[in-house]
């Protein structure tokens, strides 16, 4: 990513996640309003912190709006972003806290039962 691409990623307050690139987020919250682009439709405004801060990320997506009625905030999201324009596709899932900063959890010290 280029050094003006990455300052206006950190500098908006939209999320933008590029076609093939994964992100993780945390789920703040949402609020439901019209969309700027149609007036006529209602769009869903997720509330996101990310590395570079909060962010909205506006989405009229049926598929999205189910998968985030499912979580709780502050729970950690992972968001894959699969082509452009109207042929965009999001996989999103929950990611699992271990409460470590290891990839694998470390394997449980053993207990003197004696």
């Amino acid at each position: 990513m280029g050094k003006l691409n990455q300052w206006a990623k950190e500098n908006s307050r939209f999320f933008k996640i590029a076609d093939g690139e994964t992100i993780r987020v945390v789920f703040e919250g949402f609020k439901i309003g019209k969309s700027s682009f149609d007036p006529e439709r209602d769009v869903v405004s997720y509330t996101l912190k990310t590395d570079e801060g909060r962010k909205i990320w506006n989405s009229s997506s049926p598929k999205v709006a189910a998968f985030f009625d499912t979580i709780s905030p502050n729970q950690t999201v992972s968001i894959h972003r699969t082509g452009e324009g109207s042929s965009t596709k999001y996989d999103l899932s929950v990611v699992e806290e271990t409460g470590s900063d290891n990839e694998y959890p470390e394997e449980p010290e053993p207990t003197d039962e004696s």
